[in-house]
């Protein structure tokens, strides 16, 4: 099987000739692999964002592409690629071709793009109201078309074009979840669940609506896979119910329409996900990820495979900074094969359960593909 049919007959609940592992890359480790620096080489198009891509993939051919959701064509007045990154002490700036330059903050934004809220008065339940209500009333009009004369799935069409005919294509983008005011309003946003749900739930349908659009665009150029994270939904941090009535809805709607163009519907899910197996399970989705069990709580593959019954192709969490930034390549591979066990109880992806890590050695990333490939063929030992 090449790469891509491996890939598919895990998503859609068949047995591949070997257990697929797909190391989970979307973050910055791909920059490192590619002789790059994430801070500064990061503020590029599309075009130029291939090579990295390509630089992890040629290294460890691993059977997916994890890409993100795209880079824009033009920076303000010019070309992207014109742009460059630099370093002065210990602050990076974003030079422009005519000179002027812009601060590149800790979190990776420009200081011009921080979304700040400070002024806006939420705190009390009417204001909640108001200002989730004037978010609901803004434009919300950018199609699919716009999203791709923009630059935006430039590397995605690109990678389809050299290798969407071996390799399985995924962008993972992140959802838009349930928090009205994300996290920089973490408090107020928790408190709106409460004191205005059924504005909440309706903006969460205007912005996964508008979410589609975004999906569409990408499956226009030939992505095989579309995975969004869930990363504020699970049980750590908002209730099993308040997630069946708020948010279930609606990820089972982006789920089909995401089925119907043609694409495998798949989820990272943040946190503790098991209450909500029974739900995901009936919910449409082909694929569900994991984080490593570094929080409060253990997450199982075997047991959560077991839940899963079938239905939904689980990826594994294998841990992203206490072994593979940190381990020997002898662990990774005994992790792998423990994690193995799981596919005798449906279908099964290898995988990290976070972004690979910066600093993390090469050889530990072999160890986790060389081990899947190794002991993961069918019949399983």
């Amino acid at each position: 099987m090449s790469s891509r049919e491996r890939m598919l007959a895990a998503l859609e609940g068949r047995q591949p000739d070997v257990v697929p592992v797909a190391p989970h890359w979307w973050g910055n480790y791909k920059f490192e692999i590619a002789g790059k620096d994430y801070q500064l080489d990061c503020w590029t198009d599309g075009q130029g964002m291939v090579p990295v891509y390509e630089a992890f993939f040629e290294r460890f051919r691993p059977d997916w592409f994890h890409l993100s959701g795209g880079y824009p064509r033009e920076r303000g007045r010019y070309p992207s690629r014109d742009y460059r990154g630099v370093r002065e002490g210990d602050r990076l700036y974003l030079l422009a071709p005519d000179g002027s330059r812009e601060e590149i903050l800790a979190d990776g934004n420009l200081a011009s793009h921080r979304i700040s809220r400070g002024q806006r008065d939420l705190s009390t339940p009417a204001a909640v109201m108001q200002a989730i209500d004037e978010e609901l009333a803004r434009d919300w009009t950018t199609t699919a078309d716009d999203i791709i004369a923009a630059g935006y799935t430039d590397h995605a069409a690109e990678i389809v074009r050299e290798h969407g005919d071996e390799v399985f294509i995924c962008v993972n983008v992140g959802a838009p979840g349930i928090l009205p005011f994300g996290t920089e309003h973490y408090q107020e946003s928790l408190m709106a669940l409460y004191d205005y749900p059924e504005g909440v739930k309706r903006l969460a349908w205007r912005r996964y609506q508008a979410a589609l659009e975004w999906a569409k665009a990408f499956a226009a150029v030939g992505v095989h896979g579309w995975l969004i994270s869930e990363d504020v939904a699970g049980s750590d941090t908002i209730s099993p119910r308040m997630y069946e009535e708020m948010l279930y809805p609606v990820d089972c709607w982006f789920f089909e329409q995401v089925s119907r163009l043609g694409m495998v519907p798949m989820v990272y899910f943040c946190g503790d996900v098991r209450p909500l197996i029974p739900l995901l399970r009936e919910s449409g989705v082909r694929a569900l990820l994991i984080e490593d069990s570094r929080k409060t709580f253990t997450l199982d593959v075997v047991e959560i495979a077991r839940e899963l019954r079938g239905r939904v192709c689980l990826f594994g969490n294998v841990d992203t900074t206490e072994l593979l930034l940190s381990g020997r390549p002898e662990e990774v591979e005994l992790a792998v094969r423990r994690q193995l066990e799981a596919a005798r109880h449906g279908p099964f992806v290898v995988a990290n359960g976070s972004p690979l890590a910066p600093g993390t050695p090469p050889e530990n990333v072999e160890a986790m593909i060389r081990a899947a490939r190794r002991y993961g063929r069918y019949p399983l030992g």
